[in-house]
């Protein structure tokens, strides 16, 4: 067991945004995406990067019109059910990027020593 003093604490800002995903791709993927094939890179810059399986994905964060609620569907019986879970004000909007391999770059050769 690790123990942390207060000395070793420190202040981490949280900020909840909802990501909004735009392009071509199967809805039925992201059902059934293992979390484990996402990856979230640059989250600190202003041009985000997120890969999901073999799709890609850059984007820019905006202040959200109005306030975003964020439900989780729940299942009593029969009857399906909207149990609030949070609420945000800022929007990750992503664009599908496809990516193509870089040149590489011409050698010019001169003569000499």
């Amino acid at each position: 067991m690790v123990e942390v003093t207060e000395d070793e604490w420190e202040d981490v800002d949280e900020q909840l945004v909802l990501v909004e995903l735009s392009g071509v791709i199967d809805s039925e993927f992201l059902y059934k995406c293992n979390p484990s094939h996402c990856r979230l890179l640059g989250v600190e810059t202003n041009e985000p990067v997120l890969q999901v399986g073999s799709y890609t994905f850059v984007g820019r964060y905006n202040d959200a019109f109005g306030t975003n609620v964020i439900f989780k569907e729940t299942q009593d019986n029969d009857t399906k059910k909207l149990r609030y879970l949070c609420h945000t004000n800022k929007t990750l909007e992503m664009r599908r990027a496809f990516l193509k391999k870089k040149k590489e770059p011409d050698v010019i050769k001169t003569d000499g020593p």
